[in-house]
């Protein structure tokens, strides 16, 4: 099985997200009309208003703009095929002339979009020596054409959105490595509607020399500013040091992406050299001549009463979303309006009701937002009609209430998963918390293990090293540490029907993780270079379904009863209870079946996102066999043939010993012990977490569930003048109360993995000691896929379900290092 990299696990993580909204019938929705007219489309078989579209003006429907794109056509064709490096249409002088007069006689440069406009410009504007810091929340266009600056070597890093101390804070803390320093963010930000902070930013670029911006104000164009050059312009006159961006396929009703300069030369440069003007197509004969006839409209006075028609809208709407007291996210003055809804179920929810009122509308989802802050992404146009806002808000405002009552959500949380405190709305639209869903189970929730009977955990958890002799080995052991990562609070959770049958249990613990733990270990290692200064850079305190030394699966589910998806989302408010009370950051739902899409649409719709785990290895049958060769049999042709060469070949250069009981309790092994670990953690990066603790190693001593599997050189085959039955190997294995094994982590020292194959060989002599104690299951952990296949493992393919308070972290990492 071909293990997945980082960047397909993030692109795996957003088609999961996603397609559960296609599922519902939320995107990549096909309208049906044969003619569109810029107020309605046909969904369905049926017309609706379109609360979707970002042409806040309606030019896309001006017969000015259709006819300037015919006459175009008529004249060049419908293409002119040649990029601007050797020729080009004359319509583009035309047009740049025009936009001249737009941005203030300040120079741009047209590109066929604006993502094409990025990556013909940045790679001008930022060299090597330079560092980029983006904005959160920056365009998606601008990160994917700032990742082929990093690929060159250009630094990058990231600041929470609008967030001016940590802009500023990195600034000072380069004053002399790098030559300039860019930030890049969004003049009007389209998910939210909120705007940057230009004053604060113009400041910054006074206070220090080698401080640039790259401004994209895409959803700012044209419905705001002198000519409807944009927001950005509206608040200020082009800063010699800010380069500016924007779109044509938005307020404008035509398609491009324009940079906008102070500097004649540095034009010049941009369209010489650009990547996108030198390699790529132009824009075409029929959306330059609509562009002009859009330019000239711009340039008119008819602009202004485009403007001010739309900004009647845009009060209206502030006004209506006030006096129903909906829960507005950021009021500002923009087109856009972002009603919280929370968790996307809720949103699907009110798509569809809306949609069956006959208004079509957008919901903000994961990755866009973070994942439990879906909500209505409403965008108002010149296309809709004042009947229309007044219409939807008052269907909105009409299905409110019902909709978060049939989704068990309330307005608190909401003010929860956005941080806000939406008071007046809560108290408009009061509902009961979940009361008839905490009223039908009889739950059971302790902080120890002790507070559960012992057989009944057992029967329904007692699967891996989290039966109940494991979770009081882990509670004994994970408190009284001086480091602060490794003191843990475990919970244990059974929920019960009235009949007092167990529907759901599981357990869950409090405790400080590594952000990048399942991250590719290339980016790992980047971000332990930090950590060598700063211990718990990139690290957050989760709420963790399992723990960091426990595998497979965490959780009981009773499917058979009617119940159990109730029973579930009583267990995630559990979990956000104590997350909230103890300031955790996040849930994480870990080690789940990837295949299981029942539970996978259940949590995606519960504010989860799937992220892939390593494949979790266990060896079925571990006591169905009795000689090597009847193992053998269980191989594949070639596994058994390197099962012969690389792991019975070297058997005879170790004793191996079983160490049970009272035979563990040395302290200078427990040393040696711990020194070998750390050897394998030192290295180990695809499963990156603090180290444990040496108390881990002491308390395995005393533990009679667990065994410590010993290999040492025999010595014949020690080196010369080297230590006879020197340790060079160790596992360290777990029984449990339900007759399997598991070897939960190994020691080496590495001198002897490659020439005497010694990690090999402790994987195989821990499948002799299942095998020896009758064992049915042998879990042998995640990582390490291909030396584990070679033994005849089933690979599962396993998941995590992450939701947290913000997607930051999760996007830094993803955005800054080098998965390579």
């Amino acid at each position: 099985m071909t293990k997945a990299r980082s960047s397909d696990k993030f692109i795996n993580t957003i088609d999961e997200c996603l397609s559960n909204g296609v599922k519902n019938g939320i995107f990549q929705v096909t309208l049906e009309d044969d003619v569109l007219n810029g107020r309605q489309v046909t969904i369905e078989g049926r017309q609706v208003v379109n609360f979707g579209s970002c042409s806040y003006l309606g030019l896309e429907v001006d017969d000015r703009l259709k006819n300037g794109a015919i006459d175009a056509a008529v004249r060049y064709g419908t293409q002119y095929s040649s990029s601007r490096l050797f020729s080009s249409c004359n319509l583009y002088e035309e047009i740049e002339d025009l936009f001249f007069k737009i941005f203030d006689n300040n120079p741009s440069i047209l590109a066929a979009t604006t993502t094409l406009a990025h990556l013909g410009s940045l790679p001008i504007l930022v060299h090597e020596e330079d560092l980029i810091i983006l904005d959160h929340q920056v365009h998606g266009s601008v990160q994917l054409a700032v990742q082929v600056l990093k690929a060159r070597g250009t630094k990058v890093e990231m600041i929470k959105h609008n967030r001016m101390d940590m802009l500023e804070d990195i600034i000072k803390q380069n004053p002399n490595k790098y030559n300039k320093i860019w930030y890049m963010a969004d003049g009007l930000y389209s998910m939210y509607g909120d705007f940057a902070p230009l004053q604060d930013i113009t400041f910054l670029m006074e206070k220090y020399p080698n401080f640039y911006v790259y401004m994209d104000d895409a959803h700012g164009m044209s419905w705001t500013g002198k000519h409807g050059s944009g927001y950005v312009l509206s608040q200020m006159k082009l800063h010699p040091k800010m380069v500016l961006s924007t779109s044509l396929a938005k307020g404008f009703g035509t398609g491009g992406g324009i940079t906008v300069v102070t500097d004649p030369e540095l034009r010049r440069k941009i369209v010489t050299c650009g990547s996108s003007y030198t390699y790529s197509g132009p824009v075409q004969p029929p959306m330059l001549g609509a562009s002009i006839a859009s330019a000239k409209i711009h340039l008119s006075d008819e602009i202004y009463e485009l403007q001010n028609k739309l900004a009647a809208k845009i009060a209206l709407t502030r006004n209506l979303i006030e006096q129903y007291e909906l829960p507005l996210v950021l009021p500002s003055n923009s087109p856009i309006f972002y009603i919280g809804l929370g968790l996307p179920r809720v949103g699907y929810n009110m798509v569809k009701r809306l949609l069956k009122e006959g208004f079509y509308t957008n919901i903000g989802i994961f990755p866009g937002v973070p994942v439990k802050c879906c909500g209505l992404r409403l965008a108002v146009t010149n296309g809709q009609t004042d009947e229309d806002i007044k219409s939807v808000l008052e269907a909105f405002k009409y299905h409110f209430q019902s909709t978060l009552e049939e989704e068990g959500q309330t307005v608190e949380d909401i003010s929860t998963n956005f941080n806000l405190p939406f008071e007046k709305t809560a108290k408009r639209y009061p509902i009961s918390a979940n009361g008839t869903l905490i009223n039908k189970f009889d739950i059971q929730h302790e902080t120890s293990i002790t507070g559960i009977d012992k057989v009944t955990w057992d029967n329904l958890m007692g699967e891996s090293t989290y039966d109940w002799e494991g979770c009081k080995f882990m509670e004994d052991t994970f408190q009284g540490n001086k480091e602060p990562e490794n003191n843990w609070q475990m919970h244990y959770l059974i929920i019960r029907d009235h009949n007092k049958k167990p529907v759901v249990a599981t357990l869950f613990s409090e405790l400080i993780c590594k952000d990048d733990m399942i991250a590719s270990s290339a980016v790992s290692e980047q971000i332990e270079e930090i950590r060598k200064k700063d211990r718990y850079y990139l690290s957050s305190k989760v709420i963790m379904m399992g723990s960091l030394i426990t595998e497979g699966n965490h959780i009981f589910i009773d499917r058979t009863h009617s119940g159990w998806r109730e029973a579930m989302l009583e267990m995630i408010r559990i979990m956000n209870d104590v997350k909230q009370k103890c300031g955790a950051s996040m849930l994480q739902l870990r080690d789940l079946p990837s295949l299981d899409t029942e539970i996978q649409d259940f949590l995606i719709k519960e504010g989860f996102i799937k992220i892939e785990m390593p494949e979790t290895h266990i060896l079925l049958n571990a006591d169905k066999w009795s000689s090597e060769e009847e193992y053998m049999q269980n191989l594949t042709s070639s596994y058994r043939w390197g099962f012969r060469r690389k792991v019975l070949a070297n058997k005879h250069f170790f004793n191996v010993n079983v160490l049970t009981g009272t035979q563990k309790a040395d302290k200078s092994r427990v040393d040696l012990w711990y020194s070998l670990y750390l050897n394998v953690k030192g290295k180990s990066f695809n499963i990156n977490t603090y180290e444990l603790p040496r108390k881990y190693f002491e308390n395995i001593v005393s533990n009679p569930s667990w065994e410590v599997i010993e290999l040492r050189l025999k010595p014949e085959h020690a080196p010369a003048g080297g230590e006879a039955e020197r340790l060079v190997a160790l596992g360290f294995c777990y029984k449990s109360a339900q007759n399997n094994y598991g070897i939960a982590l190994v020691g080496l020292d590495y001198t002897y993995v490659v020439s005497h194959g010694c990690y090999r060989q402790t994987l195989y002599q821990s499948i002799v000691r299942a095998n020896k104690l009758k064992c049915h299951k042998h879990y042998m952990g995640m990582d390490a896929a291909i030396e584990k296949q070679r033994f005849g493992v089933q690979v599962i393919p396993k998941s995590v379900y992450v939701q947290a308070n913000d997607n930051f972290n999760m996007e830094l990492i993803g955005t800054v290092y080098n998965k390579k």
